[in-house]
């Protein structure tokens, strides 16, 4: 099972691709969709549930388009990733603590909640700066690999 789906990594690939023009610049879904090598109409879909998630704007007409709705630094891979295919849990019962009788002893479900605050805080630490190479912040790999 993928925990990052493909839509939302298309979504991202989308996002950082927008990150990486000038705020001012409309762009449409057609440059985005071909930049990016997915299909139009997929492309189309996930701008929709980026717009209705406050992370892109658009604007209409011939030289309309799409544009980020905040500074790349301000936008991180665990909002895209909600955006696109809702909360992320590692276990159903992270999601929906009543469903489970044993919540209050059970060890799997404590060391779940921290393995799953630790990827939400990861995902969160990520922005479209930092995959656009705008970001000064380099991940803990590559100063490991290059100093």
């Amino acid at each position: 099972m993928d925990l990052i789906k493909r839509n939302t990594d298309y979504a991202i690939r989308a996002m950082v691709y927008l990150a990486g023009r000038r705020q001012e610049e409309p762009v449409s879904a057609r440059e985005i969709s071909k930049g990016q090598a997915i299909s139009y109409g997929l492309i189309c879909k996930l701008l929709q549930r980026l717009q209705k998630n406050k992370l892109v704007k658009s604007s209409m007409g011939p030289k309309g388009g799409f544009y980020l709705n905040k500074k790349p630094s301000e936008i991180n891979l665990l909002e895209i990733t909600e955006a696109v295919q809702g909360p992320l849990s590692l276990n159903r019962c992270l999601r929906q603590a009543k469903i489970c009788p044993l919540k209050k002893k059970c060890t799997v479900r404590k060391n779940l909640a921290q393995l799953q605050k630790y990827l939400n805080n990861s995902l969160s630490g990520i922005t479209l700066s930092n995959l656009s190479g705008a970001g000064k912040r380099r991940t803990a790999l590559e100063r490991k690999n290059y100093g």
